[in-house]
Parts: structure tokens; C-alpha cells; sequence
């Protein structure tokens, strides 16, 4: 693949329900193994430590069993991959991803046309993500069903996509189409808009926001019963303005120490800098979007942040590049908006003019940079989703939110925010694969999970050499990526990386 990428959207298969019946309900055989010798490659192995040239790297049973020099004569029945002029890294991991169709009451026609197609979708994600080298993902909030139904056919080996981690609802919240969501009065909603609150809650909607701390652990067990890999609850809520506080601290104790008992890694929604202090004061493992957008956050919260030790999912892929050149494009042409009107005389008019300026996308930026500037542990976090289908856009969706793009977006993000190109890889693989809770990946060793991209050109000269991706292996398989996804829903064609 070359360097460059861009969307290219399709109206959605007809006969997608056709090939569901046929061949999602029918459990798949695990793929079989196929011991891989890549010669000749330089090892970027997500440590830090400097590349090694001209190495050779053994991989049997999904793991890497060797890491040495290549040899004068490859071993019988092992299939070589010539890894000269190229780099080996391990896959990449989004800490902050939605495999599931879900949304504002905007994308309610997609919701409703996809609602039974909710399995195809996730494994149409999962093989987008992975034909841009990014081999695990976690869901940060999605329809739990068929989430965990893919991430566990992914891994029996049965399907070919990125690794999922799900957390299913962001407790307190109630779907999509909530007030706690997006605003959306109970009265304003279809009966399927209701169904399908239920059916991402879970149970664990605005409702667990009144229990005492007594119901809200036999809730949390319940919830955890079901299959979740880590836990996700609005510490604040979704929207900015105003921006509420969504658990007391007795609440949220529980919640964390649940979750630890059972030895998932507990993450918050951020979107107050108070709302925030309490969730990392609470023990929390991760924060989405550290960043805010909200106001600048204090000197001491970033503090307490670096010696907590939080990690930090960081949507760097909306705050640079592409994203940002369009934001300073627009906010010029609004200052000149605003500078031909008379002074605003209402708190409503000022934040109307904040807003066009969009000055919550600057408050995001410099935060990004203090966070990591100030030393926090940061991980791509994209928010990558499916939004509407293509038959519903009006239009085009920005690359920087598609699956798979949005995680190279965000790691090239990182470098312009102020990492190093080596920093920056490590963020999302190593980084990552701490987000993940998941020691086995995210660096090139003996005994590690053999989730690797490689490139065909050093990252480290150019971060954006993230871009030429020749291969793919997950957990031990070789993937073409020109073949994924297989059996594409929402786009006949992928998106790809163009000439």
C-alpha cells in the first residue's frame, strides 16, 4: 500500500441478510496454523529500544518463538516472508473504538434498517481495523450481543479480524436515545428507539444513578456476569454543557472496586475537570478523552493524573492533521463572522460564538499537549464508528473517524502534539496493550501473541510511513490486506490506501 489515505463510500449490500443467514449462524472451523519465518526485517519492537536490523522472526502457534539473525538457509516447512527493506511492529490497539451501530437520534434510520445485522457490522469493523494494522480494538460502548458474539469467533479462530475487548454500556447512561445520551426526551421516542435503549443499557442505565452503594455492587456483578472485558461509567455526563457529575464518590467506589475484584480495568467518560478528579481520586485504570473540552485543566489534575499513573485515551486524530486544518480554515471564516457583530450582551450569545469558533477543539489541543508534555501515559483513543450508512450521509464522513484510519490518524496525531515518532508507536502498542489489560501483546518478544504490521517503509524517519502497510499478521495468521473485509455491509468497496 502507499502513502495517502482516503474514503470511498458505497451503498450497502442488498443481499447482506442473505450471506448472514448462510454464513454467521453456522459456527466456522478455527483457520489452521501455519508456522511464519519473516527474514531480513528490521525490528521496531514497541519497547523503545532501538530497531533491529536484519533480524529473523519465528512465529508457531500464534506466538513468536524466536527473535535472531537471519539465516544463510531458511528451515523446511516454514513459510518465509521476505522481510528485507521493511519493518516489523507490533499491531497497533485503539483504546477507544464502537464496533455496533448505534447513535444520536440522527442515525436513527440506520439503526433501525441495520438492527439485525448487528454481528456482520462488528466483524465488518473488526476487518476494516485490521487492514490498517490495528489489531486489537477495544469497544468502549456498543450493542453487547453481537459484540461479544464477533470477539469471541475472532478469538477461536474463527473469523479474521482485530482482536475485541468490549465493555458494552457506559453505565448510567441509557442508549442512544436518552436523555442522558443525547438529550432525547422519553416522549420524543418510537417504540424501537426504546427497544434499542434497552438493549445497550443492559440494565444499567440512568437507574443504577439513585442505588445505594448496597444495589449498585449486586448490579455491578450482574452486569459483569455478562461477559464484559473492562468496565466503562459516566463520571460525567456526555455532554459538555452542562456538564454533570454523574456518580457520588461512595458510588464510584464501588463501581472500581467491583470491577477490580473481578480483574477488569475500570475507565471514566470525562467531560468536567471536577467530574474527572473524583473518577482518578476513585482508582480508575483509564480516562477517555483526558483532553476536555470543557476548559484547561488545572496544573494539579494533571498531577495527580501522572502520579496516579491513569492511562490516557487521547482523540488525537480529531485535534490534528487534516482535523485541524479544516478547524482553523472554519474558525477563520467565523472570527470574521463575529467581528462584523455587536458585542454579545448574554451568556447564551457568548457560547454561541464560542461555539462557532470552535473553541472547545482548541481547549482539546493545548490540553492534549500539557497531558503529554506533563509525562501521562497515552494511547490512541479515536472514537472510530460507523455513524450513518452510506445510503443515509448527506455528507462524506471524515477519515479521521474511520476504523482502522482514525488509529493511524491518531498515532501521526501524537508526533504533531509533541511525541516522537518511537514514543509515539509505543503509545499504541505497548500503551495499548496496558489499556487492554493484555501483558502478551503490544511488543515483539518470545512468548508474545504474534499480533504484527509490516511496513514497507521506517516509521521513525516519517511517522506517516505508518501508512505502508505490506502485511498484516494476527495472532499468527498472515492477512492480505487488500482482501478485508471479506464480506463488506455498509461499503462494497473498503477504504483504502490510495496511489
Amino acid at each position: 500500500m502507499a502513502r495517502g489515505l482516503t474514503q470511498r463510500s458505497a451503498i450497502a449490500a442488498a443481499s447482506g441478510l442473505v450471506l448472514w443467514l448462510s454464513g454467521f449462524c453456522a459456527q466456522a472451523a478455527p483457520r489452521p496454523q501455519e508456522p511464519l519465518l519473516i527474514t531480513g526485517v528490521t525490528v521496531i519492537d514497541g519497547t523503545g529500544a532501538p530497531p533491529r536490523p536484519n533480524a529473523a522472526v519465528r512465529i508457531e502457534n500464534g506466538r513468536i518463538v524466536s527473535i535472531g539473525d537471519t539465516p544463510a538457509k531458511p528451515p523446511r516447512k516454514v513459510r518465509v516472508i521476505d522481510g528485507r527493506g521493511r519493518y516489523l511492529l507490533p499491531g497497533f490497539i485503539d483504546s477507544n473504538a464502537h464496533v455496533s451501530v448505534y447513535g444520536t437520534p440522527a442515525r436513527r434510520d440506520t439503526s433501525l434498517k441495520y438492527a439485525d445485522r448487528g454481528e456482520e457490522l462488528a466483524l465488518e469493523f473488526a476487518q476494516r481495523a485490521l487492514k490498517y494494522g490495528v489489531t486489537t480494538v477495544r469497544d468502549s460502548y456498543g450493542v453487547l450481543p453481537p459484540t461479544l458474539a464477533v470477539r469471541d469467533r475472532i478469538d477461536r479462530g474463527e473469523a479474521v479480524g482485530a482482536r475485541i475487548k468490549a465493555a458494552g454500556n457506559i453505565l448510567g447512561w441509557s442508549g442512544p436515545f436518552s436523555l442522558s445520551f443525547s438529550l432525547t426526551k422519553d416522549s420524543d421516542l418510537s417504540v424501537f428507539q426504546e427497544q434499542w435503549n434497552d438493549l445497550l443499557a443492559q440494565d444499567m442505565g440512568e437507574e443504577i444513578m439513585d442505588m445505594t452503594p448496597d444495589e449498585l455492587r449486586v448490579a455491578m456483578n450482574r452486569y459483569l456476569d455478562k461477559g464484559v472485558d473492562f468496565i466503562k461509567y459516566g463520571g460525567t455526563s456526555h455532554f459538555v454543557r452542562p456538564s454533570l457529575i454523574g456518580f457520588s464518590p461512595r458510588q464510584q467506589a464501588v463501581i472500581v472496586g467491583e470491577a477490580h475484584k473481578r480483574g477488569k480495568l475500570v475507565e471514566t467518560h470525562a467531560t468536567s475537570s471536577e467530574g474527572l478528579r473524583l473518577a482518578v481520586e476513585a482508582g480508575i485504570d483509564l480516562i477517555q478523552h483526558p483532553e476536555l473540552m470543557s476548559r484547561d485543566l488545572p496544573d494539579d489534575l494533571i498531577r495527580l493524573i501522572v502520579d496516579k499513573n491513569v492511562l490516557c485515551g487521547v482523540r488525537a486524530n480529531m485535534i490534528t492533521g487534516a482535523a485541524r486544518e479544516k478547524h482553523l480554515a472554519k474558525r477563520t471564516e467565523a472570527q470574521g463572522q463575529i467581528d462584523k457583530l455587536p458585542a454579545a450582551t448574554t451568556s447564551a450569545e457568548r457560547w454561541r460564538r464560542l461555539d462557532m469558533l470552535g473553541d472547545n477543539e482548541d481547549i482539546q489541543r493545548r490540553n492534549a499537549e500539557r497531558l503529554i508534555k506533563a509525562g501521562c501515559r497515552v494511547t490512541p483513543a479515536t472514537d472510530a464508528f460507523f455513524g450513518d450508512a452510506p445510503e443515509f450521509r448527506r455528507a462524506p464522513k471524515p477519515d479521521a473517524a474511520e476504523p482502522g484510519i482514525a488509529t493511524l490518524r491518531a498515532i501521526e496525531g501524537f508526533v504533531e502534539l509533541g511525541l516522537t515518532p518511537m514514543q509515539a508507536i509505543v503509545a499504541a502498542t505497548k500503551t495499548g496493550a496496558a489499556a487492554a489489560a493484555m501483558p502478551d501483546l503490544g511488543t515483539i518478544a518470545p512468548g508474545r501473541i504474534a499480533d504484527l504490521v509490516l511496513l514497507s517503509a521506517d516509521p521513525l524517519a516519517d511517522i506517516r510511513n505508518i501508512e505502508r502497510i505490506d502485511g498484516v499478521i494476527a495472532q499468527g495468521h498472515w492477512v492480505d490486506p487488500a482482501a478485508l473485509p471479506e464480506r463488506p455491509v455498509f461499503y462494497k468497496k473498503p477504504s483504502a490506501v490510495a496511489p
